[in-house]
């Protein structure tokens, strides 16, 4: 039950952050001060939630063993992609977002979680 009940927390969490970012996106102006500073931490906030079902899935189906020696790791995963998918965002509002790019910034996640994992495994 205790796996179960954090993402079963973050659905609520999800469709509050999209009604946020709803609003925001429909209420204020976009040159208001601090404006892009919260929208951004509203959508990884957004995404990082609505993506923890997802991983606690994943994680669950394929890892069952690494699941049960770190049953909240799918929490970390959900918030990488979140991060990553915020970061393309950011690319893609200043038109700097491309393949290359986005290969380079799951690569460096990528290698913070094996990074991660490996120094856990160690201790």
């Amino acid at each position: 039950m205790r796996g179960k009940l954090i993402p079963m927390l973050a659905v609520p969490l999800a469709v509050g952050g999209w009604w946020g970012i709803y609003q925001l996106t429909g209420r204020v102006n976009p040159d208001q001060p601090s404006t892009l500073l919260l929208f951004f931490a509203l959508f990884s906030l957004t995404l990082t939630a609505t993506l923890t079902p997802l991983t606690a899935h994943l994680n669950r189906r394929f890892a069952p063993e690494a699941t049960a020696r770190a049953p909240f790791r799918f929490i970390r995963h959900s918030l990488w992609a979140g991060l990553c998918l915020s970061s393309w965002v950011w690319l893609q509002m200043h038109r700097a977002f491309n393949l290359g790019f986005a290969f380079v910034i799951v690569l460096i996640f990528v290698t913070i979680e094996v990074f991660i994992t490996r120094t856990r495994n160690e201790a």
